[in-house]
């Protein structure tokens, strides 16, 4: 049986939770499983509350505890609570029962590294009241392995949206109770740094109320700002202008106007005084969202082209140098994509493009560009993955979604892609516990997800590290081997939820395993390593090693 803690009385100071990694699950949980369905708390009950030591602060160094004040009012409904802890495998791990009211100081005490899913439960006798949930991460900050990250090889990033952060959901504000917009946006910008990443494709939300007023940079100024302030490269997603310049034949139309094509004049202006403003920022430039679906472009594929045509003459007139990428096809509409890919042979330096769900579905899509992109008459294409996710539509698939995050910049880096973007950071729609899907490696109240824990232990074991070569992509299994200073890396994994036992044989003189929140145990015998390779990534740092197989 796991750790369950007895319940102390309301007096007390904090106490202490141990958490380490591999903990023994609790047999009996007695508590809704995480695919469960159970009212939210932060929709339906406003007596309860976890709140860290400073708002909103949920990741810390290791070797800190983690304190977190436990509320549940007299006023809450229900008879008792129930705190949980589960792990980065979605296993139980500690527990607290508690009683009303009580007011608890809780010191987490993690051994390690790890990400950890925190639930508190109200019950009516044996009714399910509601669900508060909550999450925090014990990691290092990433912030000096970005300088040795090879960028010249592979860059990691994130899509955001700083400049939403004035809008509006089911729950409230986008912003989270107590935050300025403008620090919404910073603590955002600063998880994402903290983990490590080097690249941010942000919105751009610019305002412009007529072709004879002056177009207004403020928010755009300050939202991108938040993130190259922080040292992000941008990639650069240009647009159009409002709706005011819609081409005339589209006037009329009843759905939302943005998806259709603008007239020449203000889209040239809208780029002419755009480019220079942030382009020197920008790791690349890229031609609108996702033109081949047609959620996002409602004109003809002929409008489009037209309209990439007027964007590269804008881009070379003011950023001459800055990378020029594809606007991040998906393949919605096939015969677009290689319309697309077709007219614009010889003016990209990047093909960029999406693909959302696990890593068999990204394989099929990359398969799919390369071809569209050889027959166009492409001849050796550049592929950046601008926006690829996987959404977190329940809490148990929060761990599926740090695992496919992992697996898909494995198989981006091996199969030479210039980088990937992760889709998102914090999603704005609300707490966890709602009916749409969420996509963000941080959640509303900004908690850090599995996947920022697995994210940050992927930047820190990776950092300085070139890829060598594919060990084996036979399905359901795949392995690949990177190379960092005097040491090799080998990483396995399995495309389903499942494990299958790895040997990986080499000449080195001494061998770590990594788990997927980034905690090293040395391995007892370092030429003949055994791993069990499963949904998350299984990692040995062979040192020394020259020679490399697996079994």
């Amino acid at each position: 049986m796991g750790l369950t803690l007895a319940a102390l009385a309301l007096a007390c100071t904090a106490y202490a939770v141990p958490l380490r990694p591999s903990m023994r699950p609790l047999d009996r949980p007695g508590v809704p499983l995480l695919w469960a369905t159970v009212p939210d708390a932060d929709r339906v009950e406003s007596n309860v509350s976890l709140q860290p030591e400073t708002p909103y602060r949920w990741v810390i160094e290791p070797g800190r505890p983690f304190v977190t004040q436990v509320k549940v009012g007299g006023e809450a409904r229900g008879e008792r609570a129930v705190l949980t802890v589960w792990d980065w495998d979605r296993n139980p791990a500690a527990q607290q029962q508690l009683s009303k009211p009580c007011d608890e100081r809780v010191s987490f005490e993690v051994e390690g590294r790890g990400t950890y899913l925190l639930t508190l439960d109200l019950f009516a006798g044996e009714e399910r009241v509601s669900r508060l949930v909550r999450s925090f991460s014990v990691c290092p900050a990433n912030l000096a392995r970005r300088e040795v990250w090879r960028t010249d090889e592979f860059w990691v990033g994130t899509c955001a949206f700083p400049g939403r952060q004035h809008w509006t959901n089911d729950f409230g504000p986008a912003k989270p109770p107590g935050l300025t917009e403008q620090e919404s946006r910073d603590l955002d910008a600063e998880l994402a740094a903290r983990a490590g990443l080097q690249i941010v494709r942000p919105d751009l939300p610019i305002e412009w109320r007529s072709g004879t007023d002056p177009i207004d940079f403020t928010r755009a100024d300050a939202s991108l700002g938040a993130w190259t302030s922080r040292g992000f490269r941008l990639d650069l997603q240009v647009g159009q202008p409002p709706d005011w310049a819609i081409l005339l034949q589209y006037v009329w139309v009843t759905d939302p106007k943005w998806r259709y094509p603008r007239r020449e004049g203000p889209s040239r202006r809208w780029l002419a005084e755009l480019l220079p403003r942030y382009a020197k920022d920008a790791a690349f430039i890229e031609l609108y969202n996702e033109p081949d679906n047609r959620d996002f472009w409602r004109g003809t594929p002929e409008e489009y082209i037209r309209w990439a045509g007027w964007a590269i003459e804008e881009i070379k007139r003011a950023a001459p140098d800055a990378p020029i990428a594809a606007g991040g096809y998906c393949l919605l509409e096939p015969e677009w994509t290689g319309l697309f890919a077709r007219a614009l042979v010889g003016k990209l330096d990047l093909i960029g493009y999406h693909s959302h769900g696990d890593v068999t579905a990204l394989e099929a899509v990359f398969r799919a560009m390369r071809a569209t992109h050889a027959a166009a008459g492409h001849a050796k294409p550049v592929f950046v993955n601008t926006e690829m996710g996987y959404a977190a539509w329940r809490l148990d698939m929060e761990r599926h979604q740090a695992a496919t995050a992992m697996q898909k910049l494995l198989y981006c880096w091996a199969h030479g892609n210039r980088g990937a973007l992760l889709y998102c950071s914090r999603d704005i729609g609300g707490p966890r516990l709602r009916a749409d899907a969420d996509w963000g490696f941080v959640d509303y109240f900004f908690c850090p997800r599995f996947a920022y824990g697995a994210l940050s232990a992927f930047i820190d074991t990776y950092a300085g590290a070139s890829f060598e070569r594919i060990l084996t992509e036979a399905h359901p299994f795949s392995a690949y081997l990177f190379r960092r200073e005097d040491a090799r890396i080998v990483t396995a994994f399995t495309t389903y939820d499942g494990e299958r036992a790895v040997a990986v044989t080499s000449d080195a003189a001494r061998a770590e395993i990594v788990d997927p929140m980034g905690n090293h145990t040395e391995a007892p015998t370092p030429t003949r390593v055994e791993l069990k390779a499963g949904f998350y990534p299984a990692t040995a740092i062979l040192h020394g090693a020259t020679t490399t197989s697996v079994e």
